[in-house]
Parts: structure tokens; sequence; C-alpha cells
């Protein structure tokens, strides 16, 4: 049987219980968790280049076909961790500029367009109108693109793009198993945090052999100096603002979680979060924290300032490492002397200049100009291709396309407001999107995997409003949500 006939046999509507096939589903997990790592162990990272993709593809489709929810966690996954293996096959195997290994989490998340096809219906749904919005947008940056620019470039790009809305429609046409996919979406970064975040840790202090010869390789300012304690952390990601964005998403999550693990990951994962030195991800953290505030009841509010207190102390005591507080303080200043901030300078005069560049190009230059005609080199300091999601539209799509898109995008968050619930994973998605929305100006976080956070979260709320165990707790006035990371 395939997933496309499996995808007809089970409707909209129609869920698989998650532990149906649960044996099936765990063997096939082991399996792409165990060949990674003996090829690593028996160092033959080289082979991951073709085998750990066309492996992902084969276990993501059987996952997409036996138990939605576990292919789900699984892409999750792949975002964390794939970024770590292509550096380890780099390591093991010389370096190589475009690392097929990388293309893993694109392939596995691009399959959730299989249902997708099975069931065109679904796009008359008014519901489906940010999705619709957005793809009408991505196709016609694709068409420009085509017209003016390399094709690899044009493709690469429409990854980035496309992935993450047919991503989002996936969660929402299979809107009924909302409570499996919070489930496993909850426990993906309860464990994520915890892993990445102490290696995170563990990177900053100590900077390992094989993430030391990749950022040789690629030579960028964004990591700091490739030294250990100088280094802005980047985990098993591939960059400091990925990953921050990453941990500050995830402790978002966790402050509604129940687990028993959660306040380690959330130790793990803030400390982390401060080593990137990502002002980006602090400023996420802190506006969808805020939202938390306001939107939680007292108990909850009071819990609240006491996460709150104990990461001020995490920051504290950070500040008093040997070689850690100098790089922290440094940081912190340029808040209050953006003036002497190089960063923030560039931002300025890359925005100036490219509202300039867009006035004359109203029909934009396709998707992949930002790489093709925008990208700088890894040593610059001038804004980079994707440091603003503003510029980012512009070019890639024109003032029509762009048009369009937040059209659909209007739409989305006037369904969010519209579709209200007191669910604590619609709360902390609230906060999530509000986060990754308060630092727009300073990344593109509409690509990539910041774009399958935006959009996969944001398909959560729409799908929590449809789910029945939503309706009943409405229904039912339960008291604002209290667990944090303060209670037990």
């Amino acid at each position: 049987m395939t997933v496309l006939t499996d995808v007809q046999q089970y409707p909209l509507g129609a869920a698989v219980h998650p532990t149906l096939h649960r044996g099936q589903v765990l063997c096939a997990i082991l399996i792409l968790i165990g060949l990674p790592t003996i090829l690593i162990l028996g160092h033959q990272g080289g082979l991951l280049r073709l085998a750990f993709p066309a492996l992902s593809l084969i276990i993501g489709a059987f996952l997409l076909w036996r138990s939605k929810p576990h292919y789900v966690g699984l892409t999750f996954w792949l975002w964390f961790v794939t970024p770590f293996l292509g550096r380890m096959a780099d390591y093991q195997s010389g370096y190589t500029p475009a690392n097929p290994v990388e293309i893993a989490p694109y392939l596995v998340a691009g399959l959730a367009g299989i249902p997708l096809l099975a069931n065109l219906r679904c796009l008359t749904d008014r519901g489906t109108v940010p999705y619709v919005c957005a793809l009408a947008a991505i196709f016609y940056g694709f068409v420009f693109g085509l017209v003016t620019l390399p094709l690899f470039n044009v493709l690469r790009a429409l990854l980035n793009w496309l992935v993450p809305v047919i991503f989002g429609l996936f969660i929402y046409q299979y809107r009924e198993l909302y409570p499996e996919f919070r489930s496993v979406i909850q426990k993906s970064f309860l464990y994520g945090v915890l892993i990445l975040g102490a290696y995170g840790v563990y990177q900053f202090f100590f900077l390992p052999e094989w993430d030391r010869a990749w950022m040789l390789h690629v030579q960028m300012n964004s990591f700091g100096e490739i030294d250990p304690m100088k280094t802005r952390a980047f985990s098993t990601m591939n960059a400091p603002a990925i990953f921050a964005a990453a941990m500050a998403t995830g402790l978002l999550l966790l402050f509604n979680s129940k687990q028993k693990l959660r306040l380690l990951s959330a130790a793990f994962g803030f400390v982390s979060l401060i080593m990137t030195l990502s002002r980006s991800s602090w400023l996420s953290l802190v506006a969808g924290g805020v939202y938390l505030l306001f939107r939680l009841g007292m108990r909850a509010r009071v819990n609240f300032a006491l996460a709150s207190l104990a990461c001020f102390a995490f920051l504290l005591a950070a500040t008093q490492v040997p070689g850690v507080d100098e790089v922290v303080a440094q940081r912190m200043r340029t808040f209050s002397q953006p003036s002497q901030d190089v960063s923030y300078l560039a931002r300025i005069e890359g925005h100036q200049r490219a509202f300039h560049e867009i006035a004359q190009e109203p029909w934009g230059e396709g998707i992949g100009s930002t790489d093709t005609n925008h990208n700088t080199e890894g040593d610059d300091d001038m804004i980079g291709p994707h440091d603003s999601t503003l510029l980012e539209f512009f070019y890639s799509l024109g003032w029509v396309g762009t048009f369009i898109y937040m059209l659909g995008l209007g739409y989305l968050f006037f369904q969010l407001l519209r579709h209200h619930r007191r669910d604590t994973f619609v709360l902390s998605s609230h906060a999530i999107l509000i986060g990754l929305v308060a630092q727009s100006m300073l990344n593109s976080v509409m690509l990539g995997v910041l774009g399958f956070m935006v959009w996969t979260f944001a398909s959560m709320c729409l799908a929590a409003a449809c789910s029945p165990e939503t309706r009943e707790t409405a229904m039912d006035h339960q008291p604002n949500p209290t667990a944090s990371y303060a209670t037990t």
C-alpha cells in the first residue's frame, strides 16, 4: 500500500489511533537513529551525504503512512540535528559547500504535500485562505525567478519558501489529530531543548574539533571568534540566530509544560540562549513572555514571575564566570549604545539602500534573488540577504506578491484572534508567534526552519479551534492555566 492510497483510505475526519503500528514505528525510528550513529562511530561519516537523506525520506514516508503524529515529531527532530550530521560528514570526509545531508528536513517536510495532492478539495475550505494566498505569492515569485535567475538558486530558495507553508497546511488538513500533534511537539521540544541546550553549553566552553573545522571553512563573522568561550553557541544547528530562535521557542513552550524534565530542559535552554549572544531571540523571549504574563491567571503570573527571577539569576551567574562575563556584558551594552553597534548601523544603512532599490523594482526580482543578487561575503559587516523578513519579501515577491502573501497572513491572524481558546498550548503558540514577529526586521522568519515554526504553530492554533477537546474545554469554562517552570 502506498502513502497516497493510505491518505485516501483515511480521509479527513477519520484519524488513525496513534498507538496503531507502534512496534513498526519504533523500529523505523531506531533505524534512522542507528545508521548515522554507526557510520559516525566507524569514521564513515561521508556516507551520510547520500544515505541519510535517502533513509530520512523512506522513514518519513513510512511514518506519514503509519503514524502522522510521529511523522510530525520526526520532522522537528530533523530540523534540530541534521546540520550536526552534515558537519560530521564534512569532518570525516572533507568539507563540501553544498552538503546533501542538509536537504533531509526539506524532503521529509515536503512529504506533507502528498495528502494535499490526494485531497485538493480542502483548498476550497475558507480556513485555507492563508495557505492559498501564500502559495499564490510564492508561485508569482517563482515564475519571476525562473526568467532571470539561475535554476539551482531558484529551486533551492523555493524549498525554503514552499515547505513551511505545505507543512502548515498538512497540520490544518489533519486538524482532528490536534491532541496527538500537540503531544509530540511538546515532547520534541522538551527533549530537544535539553539535548541541544546541553550541547550548546558544551560547545561554547570547549568547541569540538568538528565544529571548529566547519567554522573555519564557512568563515562567517556571525559566529564570532573561533575559540572556546568566544564563539557564539549554535549547538547542532547551523547558525547562532537559528539555534537561539529554536531555544526561545522551546522555552515559551516549556512554560506551560507539566513534565518533570522541564526545569532541567529550561535551565540548559536558557543558558545556551544567553551564549548565542543573539539579541533578536532575546527580544523574542521577552516579547513572548510579556504576552504570557498578561494572558495567564493570577497564580500563573506569580509562577511566571518566579521563573523570570530564576532566569535573571542564571543571567547574573553567567556574567560572573571568567571569560563569559565580558562577552555577555559587551553584547548587553549594545542595547544602551546602539550608535556603537556595527550590526545595528549596518542594518539601518542596508534597509535604507534596499528600500531605494525596491522602489525602482516594484515587480520584484523573483525567488532566489536574495542569494544571487544580494549575497555578502562571510566576513562582511553588511546586512545579509536573510537579515530582514520585509526585504526578503520585497526582493523575492515584489509589491504584488508581498501584498498577496500579507493578505493571507492578515487573514490567518484574524482567524487566530477569532478562534481563541484557553488551551495552554495555544497560549504558548501565540507567544511564540509574537516572539518571531518581534524579530522579523532582524531575521527572515518566514523561510526555512523559522518559517516552518511560524506556519506550524499558527496551524496548530487553527487546528485547536476545530478540536473537539478544546471545544469541550471552552464549554466547561475551565480556569486560566497555571502550570509553569516554577510548579511541580
